[in-house]
């Protein structure tokens, strides 16, 4: 079968198209034909520090829907020609090939309604979102929410997912997706490049600050989100934790929490692991009653995949690029 894969440590740049043998399902897995993979940052920055489990050439790709084409042994609630979607194992073979494996626990049927394209652009990023907002913090509706990078994939599931909560929402963006992001739903929006976002934040929400923050860029705004965290607040960490040499104890009363979706599959926790399958679930349920919508802002084509994943490395992206293997 087709696919792309690398041979060694790298970037886009070293993916190469080849012939590898069809994957066979074990007992407990299903066969998918693959229709669409979304492409991830995630992507890039395990190929140039690859996972120990990796075996060369290795096929990456966690993002998949498609059609399940073998079924395991094991297997008793999915059939040939059911319609899937998922987030791969980051420790084995992905879904840049024409046909992979995955684990029948954490698949769900494409949403109704949706695409391959459009089901494919949500695992990564909607799960992350979903799992932040649904697992993570306590929030209730009436709270406030700061939203880190709004326009980005996670960012763009994460603003819907809050106002589906009820939530108030602030988010940050350049201002060329200020008009984007709030036909998201965010009720404020703050240009991280010409604003002060601590001020904005304070002068927004009257002094208080906000009872979480979904921060979605790194260490530096981690940090800089506890000068405008309420007391009792949360702070959802997604890239790096804040920095926290400076803080000192009982001011803030914070609640930090990680966010490391895929890393689940390196644990040893099944029912962590099959939430996977929850959420694409739940989040898909919501997709399908159009209370959350997947936002695609390209599609590529299988062997474009490498040109792809580098322009997306090189600069910002708002929204998701996805490769579709349709004819």
């Amino acid at each position: 079968m087709k696919a792309l894969v690398i041979n060694e440590a790298g970037g886009p740049g070293q993916l190469e198209e080849a012939d590898i043998d069809m994957p066979d399902p074990e007992a407990h897995e299903l066969r998918i034909k693959v229709h669409a993979v979304a492409l991830n940052p995630v992507d890039y920055k395990l190929m140039a520090s690859p996972l120990p489990e990796w075996s060369f050439p290795h096929v990456s790709g966690l993002d998949v829907s498609g059609v399940v084409d073998q079924v395991g042994a094991d297997v008793t609630d999915w059939s040939v020609g059911d319609e899937v979607y998922y987030h791969g194992n980051m420790t084995e073979d992905g879904g840049f090939a024409e046909f992979t494996t995955t684990r029948a626990d954490v698949v769900s049927s494409v949403p109704k309604g949706l695409t391959h394209v459009e089901a494919a652009s949500m695992p990564t990023a909607g799960f992350t979102a979903y799992q932040s907002l649904h697992r993570k913090a306590p929030l209730r509706p009436g709270q406030t929410i700061m939203i880190q990078a709004g326009a980005g994939g996670v960012g763009s599931f994460a603003v819907q997912l809050a106002k589906h909560l009820g939530l108030k929402v602030i988010s940050t963006c350049s201002g060329e997706n200020a008009d984007y992001v709030k036909n998201l739903g965010a009720d404020h929006v703050v240009d991280y490049r010409s604003e002060n976002v601590v001020e904005e934040v304070h002068k927004w929400t009257d002094g208080r600050g906000v009872d979480a923050v979904l921060d979605l860029v790194g260490q530096q705004t981690a940090t800089e989100a506890l000068d405008y965290l309420a007391f009792n607040g949360h702070l959802i960490a997604v890239v790096e934790w804040p920095d926290l040499s400076h803080y000192v104890a009982k001011t803030l009363a914070p609640s930090i929490h990680e966010v490391a979706l895929g890393f689940v599959y390196r644990s040893d926790d099944e029912a962590q692991i099959k939430d996977l399958g929850f959420i694409a679930r739940e989040l898909g349920e919501l997709a399908s009653q159009g209370k959350v919508k997947p936002s695609v802002s390209r599609i590529v084509s299988f062997s474009d995949i490498p040109d792809a994943l580098q322009d997306m490395q090189d600069g910002h992206t708002r929204g998701k690029i996805v490769a579709s293997l349709e004819a």
